[in-house]
């Protein structure tokens, strides 16, 4: 029995695959990449703008028309609106957030298991752990609260568990993920946080390099920093959820905090992670966002450490604050946009430039006839000759030519 998987939006999401596909292939299914051969496919979902969701309905349409596998449709679009999406395909399963813990279980129903021992093929060559779900703010722009609930979080012991058996199936990289992972643990008796968790992961064998999905700022003082630094496994990339520089933008975002504090964190990290790659969410054309306020987010990204951005043009979420606003210009709203990308491709550019004939630690992602992909530890991706029997496992590559913004090429030193 085959089956394929797809997913979009977060990386908690591409946890969420991971585990799937661990679990089902203890029962006997057997991943493939060619849906024309699947007995069925798991799409996992994300609605945290309207661009993921329009190409969410997409991909279930083409489905339905190309394709005779049958779909488990599991997560956030699903909760948007399930009703709808199983009366317009009616054949395909729908599981939304609180239910699609079943998923494994309605898999067998539909197709029960033969048993077959199916050796673990690797959807990524880094396993994703999803330590953390939810989330307990009310972002006047942000629909997830809504959609997956508040704040929890995996207790430490079956994080380790889980770990554990990752690192048995031969990845030597861990990411961290949440749908707020810098809450971990409070929600936990007795409290635990996300250093705890760290210092309960970094002494693993077989854990190399453990990797950390996007931080809120909200969470993070000096000495989280300080002690960050005293985990050698740490990769030296940190993603933050920023969304503006402008003070007035981030009280309208209902975020609190300050730009000047969030320029504090990153020179932080910047001092204690010199070569680390730091980057940020940010919301371009938030509803009311003038052109000074733009500018100050424009100046804050200058003048601050920042080596890469993640831009979200401002998308309305019905049922949230911000979708009641008045929302900019369609013409401002893409000038806006494409101002920070070019930004965006400049820093990018800068960083690499950086590494040029240095040698960096890294694990090999990919594998083929043409060429090697390397994710190094501050997250650059590495262009090599072609090598096999690598997947997986650590490796370091001297950096050379710095091909664009997002690619270098190197080689195996």
């Amino acid at each position: 029995m085959k089956f394929v998987v797809d997913y979009f939006g977060c990386r908690s999401n591409q946890a969420e695959i991971q585990e799937w596909i661990i679990e089902l292939e203890k029962l006997g299914y057997e991943l493939t990449s060619n849906p024309a051969e699947a007995d069925f496919g798991i799409l996992n979902t994300c609605s945290v703008t309207a661009r993921a969701e329009k190409d969410v309905l997409r991909f279930i349409g083409k489905a339905y028309r190309n394709t005779n596998a049958k779909w488990f449709i599991v997560g956030c679009t699903v909760a948007q609106d399930k009703s709808l999406l199983s009366r317009k395909y009616s054949q395909y399963v729908f599981l939304d957030n609180n239910e699609k813990k079943n998923l494994v279980g309605a898999v067998c129903e539909l197709f029960p298991a033969n048993g077959r021992v199916i050796y673990h093929s690797s959807f990524k060559s880094r396993i994703f752990l999803k330590v953390q779900d939810g989330c307990n703010f009310r972002c006047s722009f942000c629909l997830v609260p809504f959609l997956r609930g508040n704040a929890r979080s995996l207790t430490k012991n079956e994080a380790v568990a889980r770990v554990k058996h990752y690192t048995a199936l031969g990845y030597q990289e861990v990411v961290l993920t949440g749908i707020n992972l810098s809450a971990y643990g409070y929600d936990l008796f007795p409290r635990e946080t996300l250093l705890d968790l760290l210092a309960a992961i970094e002494p693993l064998n077989g854990v190399e390099v453990i990797r950390l999905s996007s931080l809120d700022p909200r969470f993070i003082k000096y000495h989280f920093v300080k002690e960050l630094r005293g985990f050698s496994k740490i990769a030296d990339s940190f993603h933050f959820s920023l969304q503006s520089g402008n003070d007035a933008v981030i009280r309208r975002m209902n975020r609190g905090g300050k730009s000047a504090e969030y320029q504090k964190i990153l020179t932080q990290f910047r001092k204690f992670f010199p070569d680390a790659n730091l980057g940020a969410d940010i919301i371009a054309g938030f509803p009311g966002e003038s052109e000074r306020e733009f500018r100050d987010t424009m100046a804050f990204i200058q003048s601050s450490p920042l080596n890469y951005l993640h831009i979200f043009p401002f998308s309305p979420r019905p049922g949230t604050k911000a979708a009641l606003l008045d929302t900019l210009p369609p013409e401002m709203l893409h000038a806006r946009t494409r101002e920070l990308q070019e930004l965006n491709n400049d820093v990018k550019l800068a960083y690499r430039e950086r590494f040029r004939g240095r040698i960096l630690p890294g694990i090999l992602i990919e594998e083929n006839p043409n060429y090697s992909m390397v994710i190094t530890r501050n997250f650059l991706s590495v262009r090599i000759p072609p090598v096999r029997g690598y997947k997986k496992r650590k490796l370091a590559v001297r950096i050379g030519r710095v091909v664009n913004a997002n690619l270098c090429e190197g080689e195996i030193a």
